[in-house]
């Protein structure tokens, strides 16, 4: 009951404060935050936290930040941590975008991990690729199963969300947190196979090739991918490329043969047919727009 007093009084607030055109979604336990803040130009101070971890989940647009004085322009299929006292803000630009931010209490999570494996303060790799559908599908699990459910404590959630964030990202822990068994999660060889796409998408890609990544049979492979995305291996490199181009459309003046060639197309009519059904629109379009 108590959680479900603290997501009424956060939408109050938010009511109260006109901006509820900024937040959507807001869920607030006693050592996790989850805010969902969606909008077009808008931007928050730089400043810092000493005592919350904070991820940056982008879900729709893009996301400029900056932390530690380095400038990170993120779209779907990434995500910022910000380790504690590490100096960060945020910004939409014109673009309509939306994004998570998802807060870990400093001690609360240190104290969960010294627990389990006598790891003591950690620090999280800053920049990494994840699947936002596979965290979506995650919050919206811990939502439906527990926020209405009264005989379950805020504990067993906080319990889940460490072990998953702690699971899904790589930092100094890993060597011992991310033990042989783990190695082998299907979950943790298609973030693998992420990484790979991320690195290389501009490059010829095939499904046996990312099968072997993932240690699968390529059936297997593409079964594990699509729970884990909600796309299949040419679907999310076929959305990398494209957003990578309109990327390239909108702050360069190379043209449309250039940029096909450069983001792995065979040639410039798979790019345009391709953006057009992704986008709605041809690339010339989307760059007047």
């Amino acid at each position: 009951m108590q959680i479900l007093l603290n997501v009424i009084a956060i939408f109050d607030s938010m009511r109260e404060e006109g901006c509820g055109n900024k937040m959507g979604f807001n869920l607030k336990l006693e050592h996790i935050k989850f805010l969902m803040i969606e909008g077009a130009n808008w931007s928050d101070e730089q400043h810092s936290h000493e005592d919350v971890y904070q991820i940056s989940v982008p879900l729709t647009g893009r996301l400029i930040a900056d932390l530690n004085q380095k400038t990170y322009s993120m779209s779907e299929g990434e995500a910022l941590i910000t380790n504690p006292l590490s100096s960060h803000s945020h910004l939409f630009e014109d673009v309509p975008s939306s994004m998570f931010l998802i807060g870990l209490d400093r001690e609360a999570l240190n104290t969960w991990m010294k627990e389990r494996n006598g790891h003591h303060e950690i620090e999280f790799r800053e920049h990494q690729v994840i699947s936002s559908f596979h965290i979506k599908k995650q919050v919206k699990y811990w939502f439906n199963h527990y926020l209405f459910d009264n005989h379950q404590d805020s504990y067993v959630i906080e319990d889940e969300v460490f072990k998953f964030f702690t699971t899904l990202f790589d930092g100094s822990y890993s060597k011992q947190h991310f033990h042989d068994s783990v190695h082998r999660h299907p979950d943790f060889l298609v973030k693998k196979v992420l990484d790979f796409i991320h690195s290389n998408y501009d490059k010829e890609i095939n499904v046996e090739t990312l099968a072997r990544i993932a240690q699968q049979s390529k059936y297997h492979f593409i079964r594990n991918f699509k729970k884990f995305t909600n796309q299949t291996p040419y679907q999310y490199l076929l959305q990398i490329r494209i957003e990578k181009g309109k990327e390239l459309l909108l702050n360069t003046d190379k043209s449309v043969l250039e940029i096909s060639y450069e983001l792995g197309f065979s040639n410039p009519s798979q790019f345009y047919r391709n953006f057009i059904k992704v986008t709605g629109c041809t690339p010339i379009e989307f760059k007047g727009s």
